[in-house]
């Protein structure tokens, strides 16, 4: 007596993306029978189970089907838990802890470093507030000036910046956004480059603290992304 053969069928449909776009930087992910069809091919081509899976277009709907035969029909695996965010929110760094260095960022105008007054962060990211004085609050002339405001956020290892100065509080939010993507900010500016969220993670930043044009510029750009993904 032969064993029976088990059957399996399942079908899912994906909405093209201009279906699925909500507007600035939100689109309506894939549907879980998606995802489930793809870990089930992924489950048979690890088993070695024979199966088919077909992809097609009906009335500008993409339609993904699945079948599979065999005595023993695998079960696919859950998906992975999303990976835990650095916690980097209880970062509260008061101005008094900047420490001056002749280095402190890039000037992307004179094209060299300059001194400021630095305060770095763990994720390879720094807060700095441009000085030719190395006393905090005083200007290279003696006069007072106000140490809340034009704080910049760099890239520690290469000075360069996100084109961004703010006040302290906002400057220390703007840093702690950029740290929550997936980029390791310790590397080399020219590796950075190739991680497509350190773009991701610029405008973003910008499209949040800067204003008027580098503002709807940065939105621009994040959506142009979210597009071409």
């Amino acid at each position: 007596m032969s064993a029976s053969i088990h059957t399996h069928r399942s079908t899912a449909y994906i909405k093209p993306i201009d279906q699925r776009w909500k507007g600035y930087g939100k689109v309506d992910p894939i549907t879980n029978q998606c995802r489930f069809i793809i870990r089930m091919a992924v489950a048979c081509y690890e088993r070695d189970v024979p199966y088919v899976l077909t992809w097609g277009l009906s009335d500008g709907v993409m339609v993904a089907t699945i079948q599979v035969s065999g005595d023993h029909i695998p079960m696919p695996r859950p998906l992975p838990k999303p990976p835990k965010l650095k916690i980097v929110a209880d970062w509260k760094p008061s101005i008094w802890d900047a420490v001056y260095r002749l280095d402190a960022y890039h000037d992307p105008n004179l094209k060299r470093m300059r001194p400021g007054f630095v305060i770095s962060h763990s994720s390879g990211l720094s807060l700095v507030h441009p000085s030719d004085s190395d006393e905090l609050g005083v200007t290279e002339h003696g006069e007072n000036e106000d140490i809340r405001q034009n704080w910049f956020i760099i890239h520690t290892a290469s000075g360069l910046g996100f084109g961004l100065a703010l006040n302290f509080k906002r400057a220390t939010d703007a840093l702690l956004l950029a740290a929550t993507f997936g980029v390791d900010w310790t590397q080399d500016a020219e590796t950075l480059k190739l991680n497509p969220e350190f773009r991701k993670a610029g405008y973003t930043v910008q499209a949040e603290y800067s204003k008027g044009f580098d503002k709807d510029s940065a939105k621009r750009r994040l959506e142009e992304l979210d597009r071409a993904a």
